[in-house]
């Protein structure tokens, strides 16, 4: 930054890197765990970045909290799971701050309305290839990023991976976001597939799909993501109004 401060660490990229020492062996299974505090010290991160990192880390199986005596190390390798918690927009992204996409393909393609309220039918620059989770390597599942053609000069930045695409068409182009509409359907887990994802063995899949509208009613990104169904686990929460 240019004052000569660094940069607030996101609370996925914290959890990340306590998950690579965890799995490293600077712990032990039973160990007490740092408390908030230390870690919010250490890092020079806030209480919400710190608590979210730490919940991350509850969900992947490596740490569990206890009441009065604090976190205890309880595995030293995470969940082959993807836990996904949604509660706002920022949500549906954050495995791409977490995650790494090894291209395989890219290029433009038409294509048709897929029936949605918001017009999408045109061409689009896609973008597809193999995630990975980054803080242990493991392949998480395939995506397909499909961004509007008059947004396209963005592919080479979405390329860098730094942050997610829908953020940086938004803030190039002046847009604003409307709204995100996800769908989650359980389809067949082709052998090919399988393999690459290295989920032999398994037949089902999740396809996860979103629309990403802005306020002229116009989509602007699509994205697919296929993952082995053991691997994925979506969490909401709702609250009465």
């Amino acid at each position: 930054m240019p004052d000569g401060r660094p940069a607030a660490i996101h609370h996925a990229v914290l959890a990340d890197e306590l998950q690579r020492e965890i799995v490293g062996g600077s712990f032990q299974v039973g160990d007490l765990y740092p408390t908030e505090a230390a870690l919010q010290e250490r890092f020079g991160a806030g209480r919400y970045t710190v608590r979210k990192a730490l919940k991350i880390l509850s969900e992947r199986g490596l740490i569990e909290r206890r009441r009065k005596r604090g976190s205890v190390v309880t595995s030293t390798k995470p969940l082959s799971q993807y836990v996904h918690s949604l509660r706002d927009i920022r949500g549906l992204t954050e495995f791409g701050r977490t995650t790494e996409l090894k291209v395989a393909q890219q290029g433009f393609v038409a294509l048709e309305d897929d029936g949605g309220a918001a017009r999408s039918a045109g061409r689009y620059y896609r973008i597809a290839g193999l995630r990975r989770r980054s803080a242990d390597g493991m392949p998480l599942c395939w995506s397909d990023i499909l961004v509007a053609e008059a947004y396209a000069d963005v592919r080479e930045e979405a390329l860098r991976g730094e942050s997610p695409i829908y953020e940086r068409i938004l803030a190039r182009f002046g847009l604003k976001l409307d709204y995100v509409e996800q769908s989650v359907s359980a389809i067949p887990l082709k052998a090919g597939m399988a393999s690459l994802l290295e989920a032999d063995g398994e037949t089902a899949a999740l396809l996860v799909s979103r629309r990403y509208v802005e306020t002229g009613g116009t989509v602007f990104e699509r994205s697919h993501n296929i993952y082995p169904g053991s691997r994925y686990v979506m969490t909401n929460m709702f609250r009465e109004r």
